[in-house]
């Protein structure tokens, strides 16, 4: 059984992802001009969500070597929090999220 995550601005699609209290998510940073400004602004928001331990490796020298940074959320609110406010950067195509697997992905990209 799925949930489906909807969100309150239209620049991100609905998520249907899997019921239950632990989510994977992984990021990627995508930003060619600035990457260490965007890794800086989504280092905040894993903070908020999943505490200092998740940031583990998430470092500027892995950024700029195309690591995706993994780490777990405890609940399906805090991922969709994380999503709400990453909206921006994922809709500029300067980040990329999964969740449990799953692309989150933006409107504007989907009628391109």
């Amino acid at each position: 059984m799925g949930q489906i995550l909807k969100f309150p601005t239209k620049r991100i699609e609905p998520l249907t992802i899997r019921s239950g209290p632990k989510h994977r998510v992984s990021v990627e940073v995508l930003d060619q001009v600035r990457p260490r400004r965007t890794r800086w602004a989504v280092q905040f928001e894993i903070q908020d969500v999943a505490g200092f331990g998740a940031l583990d490796g998430f470092t500027d020298a892995a950024v700029a070597a195309g690591y995706r940074h993994r780490f777990r959320v405890t609940s399906t609110k805090s991922s969709r929090q994380f999503i709400a406010e990453t909206a921006d950067l994922v809709a500029a195509g300067k980040l990329a999220i999964w969740i449990d697997g799953v692309r989150v992905r933006s409107r504007i990209e989907r009628r391109a």
